[in-house]
């Protein structure tokens, strides 16, 4: 994650706020997928819900789509090959426990 500060365009935080008020999104899965702390689209939540037409008026850019997904890919990515390195540890005990039975003959 970075720690440079970061301004979200008016349409990128009406997004996330029609995304949690309509339940397809946890305050927690908008965190992970747009590097968003919880307060933070929290915040933006109760702003939204207080004036939906006149809320996020202040200043802000267009975030860089790409780079969003590409950290979301990036973090999928991540917690797949710890999946896998589990699963081969996994695999590996297994086959300790289990001696492999062969063909004689």
């Amino acid at each position: 994650m970075s720690l440079k500060h970061r301004k979200f365009d008016r349409e990128f935080k009406l997004q996330v706020c029609r995304e949690m008020e309509a339940g397809v999104k946890t305050r927690a899965r908008i965190g992970r997928e747009y590097e968003l702390s919880e307060g933070l689209a929290g915040k933006w939540l109760e702003e939204y819900r207080h004036n939906p037409t006149g809320c996020f008026t202040g200043s802000g850019y267009q975030v860089d789509r790409r780079e969003a997904r590409i950290s979301q890919l990036e973090a999928a990515l991540g917690r797949m090959v710890m999946e896998n390195e589990l699963l081969k540890k996994v695999t590996a005990r297994l086959r300790a426990g289990f001696p492999q039975r062969g063909f004689t003959g």
